[in-house]
């Protein structure tokens, strides 16, 4: 698969800002009020928590004021497919509103529109750590682009979406703390250099204890010395580790798709996934003709 080009227009170009009806690239595009009926959540949001003590203050607020952003929808048939301003238009129903303005946009690409949509969600809301690397793992396996490509395109250092990406290795549990503000992307991180059991047994102590980051990371060098592995030992595995990020990210290229390959001793297995049946077989005769 050859490399997918990055979008020029970038996002305002698509996103109306506070107050604005056109920006560059927006020109001749007109405010519509949509019935809200007609408009379905965003496929592709980020965000899985939409907090209630925020989403009734922004309820109460519209039902004052009205909705003084407009939100901007996909057309997708004879529906709409929100892009931005979710929160707007569950609060407008909230509200009791018949009616939410749009800016409409028919984008025929759905790979533009999931990248998009996704830029603009991590760009602009309030995303916990766990919602905002998901976003960047989605860029990262359904628009094929690299670390680079996202930290340009969402206005952050490479190092950044890579520590980011990293939190989804953590244990479900401690992610679900972070997701939930137990704990903070300073824990997070410490825990991230751990295996699994340990990683759980030290989040579960910073928790109970209400451990400070600089303690975690106290714990978590203490953990560190405690371990048998010589250094030399675990500079192979990290370059190990290396050695197989590469691979993966040759095989996600060649595929078109997300892959990971789990090692344990001198076995594992490589795991490629598909998202149709159509996908499938593509991915097979990809294969088959190797």
């Amino acid at each position: 698969m050859g490399k997918k080009q990055v979008l020029g227009k970038g996002i305002h170009a698509l996103i109306a800002e506070y107050g604005e009806q056109a920006r560059d690239g927006e020109a001749g595009r007109q405010i519509v009020n949509l019935p809200v009926a007609e408009i379905d959540p965003n496929p592709h949001q980020p965000r899985m928590d939409f907090e209630e003590g925020a989403l009734d203050q922004l309820t109460a607020s519209i039902r004052e004021k009205g909705v003084i952003q407009p939100i901007s929808v996909n057309r997708v048939g004879q529906s709409y497919h929100i892009i931005a301003g979710e929160r707007r238009w569950r609060a407008s129903k909230m509200a009791g509103f018949d009616t939410v303005p749009a800016i409409i946009h028919e984008i025929e690409s759905e790979e533009e529109l999931i990248e998009l949509s996704l830029i603009e969600n991590i760009q602009r809301e309030d995303l916990n750590p766990i919602e905002e690397a998901e976003g960047y793992r989605a860029l990262r396996d359904t628009c094929m682009l690299t670390q680079e490509e996202i930290a340009q395109k969402v206005g952050r250092d490479r190092s950044t979406v890579a520590n980011m990406l990293r939190l989804l290795n953590l244990p479900e549990e401690i992610q679900k703390y972070l997701r939930s503000g137990t704990i903070q992307m300073g824990h997070a991180r410490a825990l991230s250099a751990l295996d699994e059991e340990a990683s759980l047994r030290l989040g579960r102590k910073a928790v109970k204890e209400g451990l400070s980051v600089r303690e975690l990371e106290k714990a978590v060098r203490s953990h560190g010395k405690k371990r048998e592995h010589p250094k030399s030992q675990d500079r192979a595995v990290r370059a190990d580790e290396r050695v197989l990020a590469g691979w993966e990210e040759k095989l996600r290229l060649h595929f078109g798709t997300a892959v990971e390959i789990n090692r344990k001793s001198n076995k594992g297995r490589v795991e490629i996934e598909f998202y149709s049946d159509d996908d499938l077989e593509r991915i097979l005769d990809l294969l088959l003709a190797g």
